[in-house]
């Protein structure tokens, strides 16, 4: 992570399934190019060479995380390592105080991410907890500081925080708008706090079930 957006990298980290499979693969290079244009980053040349090369090098039998990383010129790196199983429960964590963000990084995934800096510290230490969740300062859901967060209302419907949130559009989220599986709408504190059913997603999880183990706590506190 860095602390100023003057060097800061933008960031795709992908799932590498059994096979070599990339299911998500179209969605994130779409979203780099979104980002890239939004904050005058250089899209990479000849990215999905390197990507194809890349995967084709890891152990077909095995679950990896490959990262991009890409510089305001258009140098990119690639990173990639054996994926750890999921934890047998996804446990969150709803943060208290207010999430102050800058909302022209926030819809982006980079490494100028300084408002989840105590997220991170703080999971660290934390590992039986999954993910950290935030509200705004009117108490509306944001997301978790690494994933979506969906209710299930009285209708049945799976809905998530839209953009206008100050959210980053997970693409594990995408692929559930697109195909119907969940729909945008505001939640609020209350209703995460008395929903019914909250499950969480990102792009190398996939959609689960979640529970809150604890709320109106201050991480940094």
């Amino acid at each position: 992570m860095t602390s100023s957006p003057d060097t800061a990298q933008l960031i795709e980290t992908m799932r590498v399934e059994t096979g070599h499979r990339t299911p998500l693969r179209q969605l994130h290079l779409a979203r780099l190019k979104r980002s890239c244009e939004a904050l005058d980053f250089r899209f990479p040349k000849d990215l999905e060479k390197a990507l194809d090369q890349r995967i084709a090098r890891l152990d077909r039998h095995h679950l990896h995380r490959l990262r991009i990383l890409v510089d305001r010129d258009g140098g990119h790196t690639l990173e990639t390592g054996v994926l750890p199983p999921s934890p047998a429960a996804f446990s969150l964590l709803l943060q208290h105080a207010p999430r102050e963000a800058d909302q022209a990084w926030v819809r982006h995934k980079s490494t100028y991410r300084p408002w989840y800096a105590q997220a991170a510290q703080w999971l660290a230490n934390n590992p039986d907890v999954f993910d950290v969740v935030y509200c705004d300062a009117n108490d509306m859901v944001c997301e978790g500081s690494r994933t979506n967060i969906y209710i299930k209302d009285a209708a049945g419907r799976w809905l998530t925080p839209p953009v206008e949130a100050g959210i980053l559009p997970g693409v594990q989220r995408q692929e559930l708008l697109e195909q119907g599986l969940a729909h945008e709408a505001p939640v609020t504190r209350r209703e995460l706090l008395q929903a019914r059913e909250i499950r969480l997603s990102n792009a190398l999880r996939g959609w689960h079930p979640a529970h809150l183990v604890r709320d109106h706590t201050n991480i940094g506190a």
